[in-house]
């Protein structure tokens, strides 16, 4: 019998001074599919492996009574209160077969579309969570769906997905007709692996997406570290090539290259990755995940370099950006460039 539940399943994310979409929502403790290149499994060894489903009434009583607080003080507070969109499917994904049994997504969702909060629902389970269609559209005025298709497409979904998510064909197919239904959808790329996935690779997904009507993709590198070089290796990738362009310093022509790609099949292209994309390189769209959000987190590097390219200073970006989801000194100090610590827009060469 399963008791545990996740008590707190809202979060700001820790990237939160580089990411729009930093205010985030977890329906499940944990992650059945257990992705091979899959940073965030290595969680699980610290938090335990239990499934947890969010505990609801909690995530409820959290919103409702977050809206009514009118003296915020925490980031997430903040971003409650100011209602920030909310990305849905951030460490696991909320619509994994334990959804079949638990519902916690179906149940969230549903509290979510009493509320109408903007949400983007990021899953590889397209399928079940086509179990909600009734909610999914009358949430449609604030949804976006953007499953993740990363660039391998079908040989990803053998060697890192093994088989367990949905296949990659059916999760394009479908999200092409959620656009012709007239959902707001896109697809999130991650990771473009360096020294794996090949330059001609994306430009195929490119050219899958005009055919599909898909107006936007994502990319980004690999997070790369001990845990998930160890699990690579298992299925035979190698490693040390992927460390060797995985780097700033090769990954950036490589990231010049995708963009351009883009541009060329007239793909909204989002890159979280605002150093190595460079000045020339412009957000389409208020996230970098390519999509247009209702009410995207302000306070980050990605859209102050886009309130600079469109003529403001730094200084006046930094004090047009403040919403209160982060930190604001330590944000000053970052998008000034007076941090050792995190790359700022004074690294953009």
């Amino acid at each position: 019998m399963l008791t545990k539940l996740l008590k707190q399943g809202l979060h700001i994310r820790g990237d939160s001074l580089y990411c729009p979409l930093a205010f985030s929502l977890d329906s499940y403790g944990n992650c059945e599919a257990d992705c091979t290149h899959c940073y965030l499994r290595r969680l699980n060894e610290v938090w335990g492996k239990d499934l947890k489903p969010l505990d609801l009434e909690n995530f409820e009583r959290t919103l409702v009574n977050g809206l009514k607080n009118k003296n915020p003080k925490s980031p997430l507070a903040y971003a409650i209160h100011f209602k920030k969109t909310l990305r849905f499917g951030n460490k696991t994904d909320p619509f994994q077969n334990a959804e079949k049994e638990y519902k916690a997504s179906s149940e969230a969702l549903k509290i979510l579309q009493r509320l109408e909060w903007p949400v983007v629902i990021e899953t590889k389970f397209l399928e079940n969570m086509m179990e909600n269609y009734d909610t999914l559209v009358e949430m449609k005025k604030h949804l976006h769906i953007m499953p993740v298709i990363s660039p391998g497409y079908d040989l990803d979904w053998e060697k890192f997905e093994n088989r367990l998510t949905d296949f990659p064909p059916y999760r394009m197919q479908l999200l092409s007709d959620l656009g012709r239904a007239g959902f707001r959808v896109g697809i999130n790329g991650e990771p473009f692996i360096p020294g794996y996935h090949q330059v001609s690779e994306f430009e195929r997904m490119m050219k899958r997406l005009k055919h599909y009507n898909i107006p936007s993709y994502n990319v980004y590198n690999l997070h790369f570290n001990a845990f998930v070089a160890k699990r690579l290796h298992a299925v035979g990738v190698d490693i040390e090539k992927v460390w060797y362009y995985n780097s700033d310093e090769h990954w950036k022509p490589i990231l010049q290259q995708l963009i351009d790609l883009a541009k060329k099949h007239d793909i909204i292209l989002g890159s979280p990755d605002f150093v190595n994309s460079g000045w020339d390189y412009y957000e389409q769209s208020n996230t970098c995940c390519g999509v247009n959000v209702d009410n995207p987190c302000t306070w980050n590097v990605i859209t102050i370099k886009r309130n600079m390219q469109e003529g403001k200073t730094l200084e006046e970006s930094i004090e047009h950006c403040w919403d209160g989801v982060g930190s604001y000194e330590e944000g000053e100090q970052v998008f000034l460039g007076k941090s050792a610590d995190m790359f700022s827009l004074k690294d953009i060469k």
